[in-house]
């Protein structure tokens, strides 16, 4: 008899209700395992899943680069709970290699323990996390000493995060850089060479370090996967041959992931081209044949008409076409791990509800770049230690470290609307709604304090339930079915 009701139903109209009290915000969603099945990232429970969020870089360990300021804000669950009032569900957690192997050979079960607490408050908050082996400009170690000269056309540069000190090996060359480039330093290429030639057996520890990583989140469902290196330098080869020994990290990697996973289940393995991408919006792939693992998520950083080197090509939109068309070739998902803008927050809501149209359309997710910055974090050193936002969603005040509060300008956009998990097929998802085709528990978020007024077509048990920041929506679907706002 339900089922003749429904089908007789052309359209379900969600009636507005008494505003209950929040609930706590991690109630009501669930974390069920991911995989990969039809290109698409979806849970164990066969529904689509759409990972958005922030990247969260408070567990990195960056160089002091001679401040006395903090170099990361501190973390605690109250991060969480305002990431979930946004409706995130996702952190793309930054970790260093430099914290988890400081001493060659040994593996800091300290700071493995402040992941694990991260990765339980997210839980407990209702977002996966993603573990991302962050570095940049290769790692802590490669700043020019103060006082030290630079040759003709360079200038200092400074430390950045990624591998300890044992593994960075420079071979004497200038830690001087072009133009301020982090990248374009000789002494950061020739690292990153000796990363890919397995110099003194230091490719194999990251190797081993991210073995040990996954083991200790081996049966864990809230980690959502492993973001294998952060915007990898091409070291000292061309495109086409720096993209052939990136792939060949990632195949040791992989394999050693999932051997470390053999008493738990896999997850999934977020990997990137190198570093080019996020300056030019292209870059040579890595070899399909190093990416077979049928888990695989295709991550570049999509940052067209934001930190590109060029503002007009490719366009926004463009970059993702060419993003898409590089997932299409790997047969993999499509997510950015990394995006954002850097300006003045007041003037780019239309460029971030650009992005999230976008994302709209690809049906796809991704972690703003970034959650917070302390004063003393590298890019502010950069930059002067001045109080412009740099795209955080929390503004601090430097030098101080006194908080401003969240940016509107982004995190009105970034707080939009959206599926968070659907039966089956999502097949269309716009600023309006959405519509897919399946059976089961179909869960999305709504912000703000006045509940939404919805139309909904072939969904049974609709419920709205308020949460901090905004409603949860949930519904049971046996078929084709749509959600509309009025």
């Amino acid at each position: 008899m339900r089922a003749l009701l429904l089908l007789a139903l052309t359209a379900l109209t969600l009636q507005a209700v008494p505003a209950a009290e929040a609930a706590p915000l991690g109630d009501g969603w669930t974390l069920p395992q991911l995989t990969v099945e039809d290109r698409t990232i979806k849970d164990v429970e066969g529904r689509t899943v759409l990972l958005r969020g922030a990247n969260v870089n408070q567990l990195n360990d960056y160089a002091q680069n001679g401040t006395d300021l903090p170099t990361v804000a501190p973390l605690d669950r109250t991060d969480f709970a305002r990431m979930a009032a946004l409706g995130f569900d996702v952190v793309r957690l930054n970790v260093s290699w430099s914290a988890l192997e400081p001493t060659r050979g040994a593996f800091d079960q300290a700071y493995v323990q402040r992941i694990r607490s991260a990765v339980q408050d997210a839980k407990d908050h209702g977002i996966y996390t993603v573990l991302d082996m962050h570095q940049d400009a290769w790692g802590p170690f490669v700043g020019t000493p103060a006082g030290q000269t630079c040759p003709p056309l360079l200038e200092p540069g400074i430390g950045w995060d990624g591998a300890p000190e044992w593994a960075t090996l420079t071979g004497g060359w200038t830690t001087c850089n072009i133009g301020g480039l982090r990248e374009a330093s000789p002494a950061v290429a020739r690292a990153f060479q000796a990363f890919y030639d397995d110099e003194q057996g230091i490719q194999g520890r990251l190797v081993a370090t991210w073995a040990r990583l996954a083991a200790e989140f081996a049966d864990e469902p809230a980690v959502a996967g492993y973001d294998l290196l952060n915007e990898p330098n091409p070291g000292l080869r061309d495109p086409f041959t720096a993209a052939d020994q990136i792939g060949r990290f990632y195949q040791r990697a992989i394999a050693a992931i999932r051997q470390a996973e053999s008493g738990g289940f896999p997850h999934l393995i977020f990997f990137e081209p190198s570093a080019v991408w996020s300056a030019f919006g292209i870059d040579a792939l890595p070899p399909r044949h190093y990416l077979a693992d049928p888990l695989v998520v295709f991550s570049p950083h999509l940052y067209s008409q934001s930190i590109t080197v060029s503002s007009e090509f490719p366009s926004l939109e463009t970059g993702f076409r060419i993003a898409a068309a590089g997932a299409d070739w790997y047969g993999a998902p499509l997510w950015t791990g990394e995006w954002g803008w850097f300006g003045e927050p007041d003037e780019q809501p239309s460029a971030v509800d650009r992005f999230v149209d976008a994302t709209n359309e690809h049906r796809m997710g991704g972690a703003w770049w970034s959650w917070t910055q302390a004063c003393g974090d590298p890019h502010a050193v950069r930059d002067g230690n001045t109080e412009k936002p740099q795209g955080n969603l929390n503004r601090i005040d430097c030098p101080s470290g006194r908080s401003l509060g969240m940016v509107d300008g982004f995190v009105t956009p970034l707080a939009r609307a959206y599926p968070r998990a659907t039966p089956g097929s999502l097949t269309d998802v716009t600023s309006e709604g959405f519509a897919g085709s399946g059976r089961g528990r179909v869960e999305a978020w709504y912000p703000g304090a006045e509940q939404p007024q919805l139309d909904t077509v072939n969904l049974a048990d609709v419920d709205l339930a308020r949460v901090d920041g905004g409603w949860r929506f949930t519904a049971h679907a046996d078929g084709d079915y749509s959600v509309s706002s009025r």
